[in-house]
């Protein structure tokens, strides 16, 4: 039987149809296995992970078809340990059911810095390497004694340099007077507690009382509206002397208030 013969046989176009009955079975079998793998038109909205403790991750995702991964964990004061503070895609996104959604959460463990030696340094010194290293400057204790830094202390007591510590944990300094200087009161009218505290330590003065005008919002947004003593360009005071502040979120009350100046002839008078 010649090639021409057998093609118009029965046998090969039974052979013919079965080879595209085959094909077109694996197609759409490839077709239904790509779908179910991709999940293909099957959608689901991110939950919000912020704020949530990573011990009960895996109890909160059981109410939704997402997973979540945590790739990152860093430090910051402002948010409670061992919560997340960070995730991708953000909260309400719409993806497909089971994706990984990417974490990143605050550190447990509060992280650690040595403590660096500002003894002799000037103030303006002392202040720049502690922040550098994450510390804070807290209270000034002015002695008897040359100006530079005397001592540096932690919870009252002395603090060795090297001394592992808490980031964040403020230092308190004691100095010596010298001669006793002093500095014009300055005006921190219209200023924020924030800038108030960063201003008198720049100064050498020591924050004092701080009141609040009625209820406060938001405390990072009142301003200085009265202090006392009250600002005087031609009066000086002591470094290391206390200034008292009054804060309030009415801008009526600090803006466009004016330092008060006197002149010898109306202190006289």
């Amino acid at each position: 039987m010649t090639f021409w013969e057998f093609l118009k046989t029965r046998k090969f176009w039974l052979h013919v149809l079965a080879a595209i009955v085959v094909s077109v079975l694996s197609i759409l079998a490839f077709l239904w296995f790509l779908k179910y793998y991709s999940r293909f038109g099957s959608e689901t909205k991110v939950p919000n992970f912020v704020g949530v403790y990573t011990k009960d991750l895996d109890t909160f995702i059981d109410s939704y078809d997402v997973e979540y991964l945590i790739t990152d964990s860093i430090y910051d004061t402002s948010k409670p340990r061992g919560t997340v503070i960070e995730q991708n895609p953000l909260p309400g996104a719409k993806v497909k059911t089971g994706r990984e959604v990417y974490l990143i959460v605050n550190c447990i463990k509060t992280q650690q810095v040595k403590m660096p030696d500002v003894v002799n340094l000037s103030l303006r010194q002392a202040t720049a390497m502690l922040e550098t290293v994450g510390l804070k400057v807290g209270n000034l204790i002015y002695v008897e004694g040359l100006p530079p830094v005397m001592k540096q202390l932690y919870k009252g007591k002395p603090i060795r340099k090297e001394t592992l510590i808490d980031k964040g944990s403020s230092i308190d300094l004691m100095l010596g007077k010298g001669e006793t200087p002093k500095v014009f009161i300055p005006d921190l009218l219209g200023k924020t507690l924030d800038e108030v505290k960063e201003f008198l330590n720049e100064e050498g003065l020591t924050l004092g009382v701080v009141q609040y005008d009625g209820t406060i919002s938001d405390s990072s947004s009142a301003r200085v509206y009265q202090q006392i003593p009250e600002v005087n360009e031609l009066e000086e005071i002591e470094v290391g002397s206390f200034m008292d502040i009054w804060l309030t979120q009415d801008a009526s009350k600090w803006r466009g208030k004016k330092a008060k100046i006197t002149t010898p002839e109306e202190d006289e008078e």
